[in-house]
């Protein structure tokens, strides 16, 4: 099958937009008998309260889920079937595709939703729908760009899983369709919103200059996998691998016969190209860069209010990095292994003296994930189990005012705090902006911002070299070589058209 002419849906964007609402009640309406009477009684909704805005079907929003892996099930569809029906669900693999549709065939029938889902192998189907609102993402990586351009054109509003963007390119040209259409993009870096809300009051003591004059900023990811040699075979029956890779240079399918883990987020599937391994190659993601650096990343940066202003140059300084393959210019020499850093220490120093030193491990600082706080007061450490320091403990006689943590969000603080210490709160935020056309917590800009140091940040390790980033002219200078990675070339038939 080919994507060949995806981009049509944004002909008729504006259409779309307008029909969308109309088209969805005339599905309700028609499927309506099939429900046997009301349309949600809304198990979750009554559990939570939290979908008390969308109890009717006029207010509920039609959904489909594109690329229906481990988010799908850990996070996606148990928080976005709390506010609306699922009508279509999409992924290139059928054993995927089967088991979402099957969640959500369950979901329908306990809530008493009519059992009328579409099941798509190919994404624009799912756009051509006029019965879908918002799209949920959860695609491999390098797919995140196009489908979200696309379905912004097709008058939807998006949720997508980070790293939202392959390339730097690829943010510019998110934000210009973002800004033509006025669609809303809830980014999945819930760690503004979620985590029992430690990380937004960690951000809140910087901004009360809690640690006093910053001294460094310690920011510890984990290390890429290595996988040895993946021998080429024949991709599983049930993969569309031409899909699959998407706007990626066509490779064979390598992996190995052995399943190395049997617990945790890759359990059940050989190391491969594909399926929960993409990540550890960079034709297809960014490595730790842009899996955990996009979530602690964010939040330093949130921290030491670095976005929405001019920060001035960014000098990128890769001290140690260790890759499983050589480079040349830039380029893995070979292809039959994951080749993403495996461990790395790399200082990145802002045009404001702000040094953030992003390192796979810091057992020297006492961690090995989480963000430490450095200033002239003292330090603390957070990450999604704690947030622990003398700073921390002053609060007690010290509180933080309120406004501080009520000024990082869109929405009233005061209003939303008790719903912000329960998990889910950032797709609840998702759905309230489609409704009431405001950008999100987790917008799409400050995730350009903040994902172009990541992706500055892997560029200077590939080419083993410090370098400037300009962000600004969201450029490496005069270095052209460097400037050579802000781009990619795309597979004929899956160009981003903008």
């Amino acid at each position: 099958m080919s994507l060949e002419n995806q981009t049509e849906a944004g002909k008729t964007s504006n259409q779309s937009s307008k029909s969308s609402g109309t088209s969805r009640r005339r599905f309700l309406k028609t499927t309506a008998a099939v429900a046997a009477g009301t349309y949600f009684v809304g198990n979750h909704a009554t559990k939570t309260g939290w979908a008390t805005d969308f109890q009717t079907p006029v207010e509920q929003p039609g959904i489909a889920f594109i690329g229906c892996g481990i988010r799908f099930h850990t996070y996606h569809g148990s928080q976005a079937l709390k506010f609306g029906p699922c009508v279509a669900v999409c992924d290139v693999d059928a054993v995927q595709l089967g088991r979402a549709l099957q969640v959500c065939v369950d979901n329908h029938r306990a809530n008493k939703r009519p059992l009328v889902i579409k099941a798509e192998e190919n994404y624009q189907a799912v756009l051509d729908n006029k019965d879908v609102d918002v799209v949920v993402v959860g695609t491999v990586d390098h797919w995140h760009s196009k489908i979200v351009i696309d379905a912004m054109r097709a008058g939807k509003d998006v949720y997508c899983e980070k790293p939202v963007t392959l390339t730097i390119k690829e943010g510019q040209q998110i934000l210009k369709v973002q800004q033509e259409t006025g669609r809303t993009i809830q980014v999945g870096t819930q760690q503004r919103t979620e985590f029992g809300g430690r990380f937004a009051k960690a951000v809140a003591m910087m901004h009360d200059d809690r640690v006093g004059k910053s001294k460094l900023t310690t920011i510890a990811i984990g290390g890429s996998r290595t996988s040895g040699v993946l021998p080429e075979c024949a991709p599983p029956n049930s993969l569309n691998w031409e899909l699959w890779q998407g706007q990626c240079p066509e490779q064979p399918y390598r992996a190995k016969e052995e399943i190395v883990d049997t617990q945790g987020w890759g359990a059940g599937f050989p190391f491969s190209r594909a399926h929960r391994y993409y990540r550890w190659f960079y034709e297809y993601s960014g490595g730790k860069l842009t899996d955990w650096g996009a979530h602690h990343v964010d939040i330093a940066m949130w921290a030491h209010n670095k976005f929405g202003k001019d920060v001035g140059p960014i000098i990128i300084d890769p001290l140690e990095f260790n890759h499983p393959v050589e480079f040349v210019d830039g380029m893995p020499t070979s292809n039959d292994q994951f080749n993403c850093a495996t461990s790395f220490k790399v200082q990145c120093t802002f045009g404001d003296g702000t040094i953030f030193m992003i390192r796979n491990t810091a057992p020297d600082k006492g961690m090995d994930n989480g963000i430490m706080f450095e200033g002239e007061k003292g330090r603390f450490v957070v990450n999604r189990g704690k947030l622990v320091g003398k700073p921390v403990e002053d609060l007690a006689k010290n509180p933080l005012d309120e406004k501080l943590l009520d000024d990082l969000y869109s929405f009233d603080y005061s209003a939303k705090k008790e719903d912000l210490k329960q998990g889910g709160f950032h797709m609840k935020d998702f759905m309230e902006c489609c409704k009431e056309k405001r950008q999100p917590s987790s917008d799409m800009k400050t995730h350009h911002q903040m994902l172009n140091l990541c992706h500055a940040v892997n560029i200077a390790m590939r080419l083993g070299r410090t370098l400037t980033f300009d962000p600004q002219t969201e450029t490496f200078g005069s270095d052209d070589q460097a400037n050579s990675f802000i781009a990619r070339e795309q597979r004929k038939g899956y160009e981003i058209g903008v």
